[in-house]
């Protein structure tokens, strides 16, 4: 069924091909970036939200180069691709590529297949501190997406209601990673796969007032989990069509007890709101983003678990053109405790929500990195080489700003300071605390175009991930390899 659908989706998009003309403009970068500092860990803000880049090592870097075509928006129909390679020392992986994708665009439908960057769908992607499903904070997920990439305009309502979305599948690729950082004997999984949905619906003109909700679900599912417990060594979950259907439409089912008493996979999601203002020269908005874990959070027994925000953005080139304060909170977790009914005590208590975390995945992320918002902590901090999660109990204010000192320099601030409780099962025995900040400025000379430059400067403070700090130097061009 899916490759018909792929096959439909392909001859839509090449059979107008002989009457559209389009500009085809070949783009290449290539970067170098180092890291030296001391302590633990590299300081918070110089690792996370960089799409896994950023090894926890202190003293790293990086050489990166790629090739891409973008999609042109404005075009009936476009088409883009990229590859990009990372070359590492200091890092699980030495080598590897980064981004591999090909995609497709006509009309207002898009499809995309391969390994691509992502980021958060509305919170900033340079000075939030990313989205609580999808923020950017791990290394991309090859799959296949096909959806309405851009807010398009819904019939019949004059500008009034656009929407995006879309539905992917795909695959985790950090077999090797958990087989080589896991405790000895410990639970390690292969061959995991994803799903992501979401709708989003925006309701307004694009020059006033306007508002937007929205839904985001993701999952893991299907694979091989190896676990120490002599009860259950393997945990095999399908992954044949029924398994796809059922994680699409969340259900219970499979041969292995835990979908049956449960639902297929470890599921997750947000409720997403904004409301805004926006002008020629500036915009304002406020944004909340309802985390949940299961159906408890889902009716909002977290309480207020998840993440608020307020933005400001200037498109003038000005001391401050960008302002962003956001609170984010996972300490409710619809209460501390969990019990599922048995025929002795036939009641069900659904609350211990414990974000992130799986019966039988290691949880939410992907070699090492959390895959939603970085404050909860990425297992890759585990001092013990637990694959898993043992702070996702977190309250954190954060903060970025940026502007331009000059045309040419352009800088960015960031702070925050978060608390820690551990897990509702494994609480800390004392409350974690950090402090992270990050400076940071980049060169752009007129006479050297498609050159940048960049220093950053961040630490950490706390008994969290102790004490670290470090210096980032590095250099990128960018540039048109091909035009036609």
């Amino acid at each position: 069924m899916i490759k018909n659908i792929l096959l439909i989706l392909l001859c839509l998009f090449f059979f107008p091909t002989n009457r559209l003309q389009a500009q085809f403009v070949l783009n290449y970068n290539a970067e170098a970036n180092v890291i030296t500092g001391n302590g633990d860990y590299t300081p918070f803000y110089l690792m996370n939200n960089r799409a896994g880049l950023i090894s926890f090592s202190p003293n790293n870097g990086y050489l990166r180069a790629g090739i891409s075509k973008d999609v042109e928006k404005n075009k009936r129909f476009s088409y883009g691709f990229a590859l990009d390679i990372v070359g590492a020392y200091s890092n699980p992986i030495p080598a590897y590529i980064q981004q591999l994708y090909g995609e497709l665009k006509y009309r207002c439908l898009g499809i995309s297949i391969g390994s691509k960057e992502e980021y958060s769908l509305i919170e900033d992607r340079s000075l939030s501190s990313g989205s609580m499903v999808w923020s950017g904070n791990s290394r991309p997920i090859p799959q296949v997406w096909i959806g309405i990439p851009h807010f398009t305009e819904v019939p019949g309502t004059k500008g009034w209601m656009q929407l995006k979305g879309g539905i992917s599948y795909g695959a985790f690729t950090d077999n090797r990673y958990q087989k080589k950082h896991k405790i000895p004997g410990g639970r390690y999984s292969e061959n995991v796969l994803y799903h992501r949905k979401n709708l989003l619906l925006r309701f307004g003109k694009q020059t006033s007032f306007y508002g937007i909700i929205g839904i985001d679900m993701a999952a893991q599912f299907g694979g091989t989990v190896y676990n120490s417990d002599p009860y259950f060594p393997v945990m095999k979950f399908e992954h044949n069509l029924k398994a796809f259907l059922k994680v699409l439409v969340p259900s219970s089912g499979g041969s292995n007890i835990i979908d049956q008493v449960n639902i297929v996979g470890n599921h997750l999601g947000s409720y997403l709101m904004e409301f805004g203002y926006n002008k020629n020269l500036y915009s304002i908005r406020a944004y909340y983003e309802h985390y949940y874990d299961d159906h408890s959070g889902m009716i909002f027994k977290n309480k207020f678990d998840g993440l608020w925000g307020i933005e400001f953005r200037s498109k003038a080139k000005k001391y401050l053109t960008g302002f962003v304060f956001e609170v984010i909170n996972s300490t409710h977790q619809s209460g501390p405790f969990l019990w599922d009914k048995t025929d002795m005590i036939p009641i069900q208590v659904s609350d211990g929500d414990n974000y992130y975390a799986h019966a039988a995945y290691n949880g939410w992320t992907h070699a090492g990195h959390t895959m939603g918002t970085p404050f909860i902590s990425s297992p890759g901090y585990n001092r013990d080489h637990f694959l898993g999660f043992t702070n996702n109990r977190s309250r954190a204010f954060h903060t970025g700003i940026d502007g331009y000192i000059t045309p040419k320099i352009s800088y960015r601030i960031l702070a925050g300071h978060q608390r820690g409780w551990g897990t509702p099962n494994i609480p800390f025995k004392h409350i974690a605390h950090q402090f992270s900040g990050l400076a940071e400025a980049r060169y752009s000379p007129t006479r050297l175009h498609g050159w940048e430059f960049l220093l950053s400067a961040a630490f950490d403070k706390g008994t969290l991930f102790d004490d670290n700090w470090g210096v980032q130097f590095g250099i990128r061009k960018n540039g048109i390899l091909f035009r036609k």
